[in-house]
């Protein structure tokens, strides 16, 4: 997947190749104990990242003083040390978006651990959980450190569903939990890990990576757990943690005694990883005034999506001509829709579908921009 030209460079070249570049707002977790490898994955970023454009590193780990001496002298630190005023976790969140707001595209939080070590593991993660979003909101790449060890399993759950993206990081491998706005195959993948003349590389690790997704997938669809699956497998329980983190596989015999006794086939348990519950589309925010930018395509279901921004009093044409039913919704602001014989007002909150005539054109009667989402049926 190669990234496009509003993607950003993560300075990992076999991530960005894999990922198509980090999105705008995107919130990264490195799921992690290997404080080195996290370090050098920061220094990529950074390096990659636009002398323009203002990085701010928080940490409750290190001295101000230290962090610079290992990142750059010009770095922007935020010292959230126990026992200073920004461990207070109200005034750290203040002090984060404030900085977004102000122009800082990047943000490194090094680290939960030592935030749930002054605060508790459930205030830490709240913490995470009220300043993503916002970060996401105002567009701020951000990288976070999290430790399973420390956190424990739950925590780690409750920070994936509202990030965007997670990556598990050990010694050896890197595992792709979630990304967000990519295709579905990008999920669950595996790879060796490297470092190779200052960069870290990823090597696919294809059989190993599609079998752990496969167990994971498999264990939550039929709501079992790891003990369950080593006795239908008729192996021991570290036997299939071994396989679902992709330090091992596991034999055709074993996996052909597993799949017979849940009455299933071996393609399906490998095809699980594939599988996407929903999709989602993320809008570029800097899509200009007057343009219409396309969304989403979704082939099974029949639907394609286009965002549309309307400068004041603006005018614009659909930009493909389309047989099928059509949906406009209109998020900000007034548009006259052009049906040809007849021309409705649509306020912000409005629906219109057209199934026997064509929508020929919008027009923004508002002051200010307007925004709605072009969505056809095929």
């Amino acid at each position: 997947m190669k990234g496009d030209a509003s993607s950003i460079r993560t300075g990992i070249d076999d991530l960005d190749e894999i990922m198509g570049g980090l999105l705008t707002g995107d919130n990264v977790v490195w799921v992690t104990d290997q404080q080195e490898l996290f370090n050098h994955a920061e220094r990529l970023m950074l390096d990659a990242t636009p002398p323009t454009e203002r990085v701010v590193h928080v940490t409750a780990r290190e001295s101000a003083t230290r962090v610079r001496a290992r990142l750059g002298k010009g770095l922007n630190v935020i010292e959230a040390k126990s026992g200073s005023r920004l461990s207070d976790p109200v005034l750290l969140e203040q002090t984060i978006v404030t900085e977004a707001k102000n122009g800082a595209t990047r943000v490194v939080v090094d680290g939960l651990a030592p935030f749930a070590q002054q605060w508790g593991p459930q205030r830490a993660v709240a913490f995470f959980r009220r300043v993503c979003p916002r970060l996401f909101d105002l567009g701020a790449i951000a990288y976070w450190r999290v430790s399973r060890q420390k956190l424990g399993n739950p925590a780690i759950d409750a920070i994936r569903k509202v990030t965007q993206c997670v990556f598990e990081l050990s010694p050896t491998q890197l595992r792709i939990l979630k990304a967000e706005g990519r295709s579905a195959l990008v999920q669950g993948r595996l790879f060796r890990v490297s470092v190779d003349n200052g960069n870290i590389r990823l090597h696919a690790e294809r059989a190993l990576g599609r079998l752990a997704e496969g167990l994971r997938t498999l264990r939550a669809e039929r709501s079992l757990s790891q003990a369950d699956l080593a006795r239908l497998a008729e192996v021991s329980p570290s036997a299939i943690s071994q396989a679902e983190s992709g330090q091992r596989g596991l034999s055709l015999d074993t996996l052909l005694t597993l799949t017979s006794n849940l009455g299933m086939g071996l393609d399906s348990l490998l095809e699980n990883q594939e599988r996407a519950d929903y999709v989602l589309a993320r809008r570029d925010l800097g899509t200009a005034l007057g343009e219409s930018r396309f969304l989403l395509d979704d082939p099974a279901a029949g639907l394609r999506v286009y965002f549309v921004n309307l400068g004041p009093g603006e005018k614009g044409d659909p930009p493909v001509r389309h047989k099928g039913s059509e949906l406009l919704l209109v998020a900000r602001g007034l548009v006259l829709v052009d049906l040809g014989e007849s021309s409705p007002a649509m306020r912000a909150g409005d629906a219109i579908l057209a199934t026997r005539v064509p929508i020929l054109g919008w027009r923004n009667l508002s002051p200010d921009a307007s925004v709605l989402f072009w969505i056809l049926r095929d």
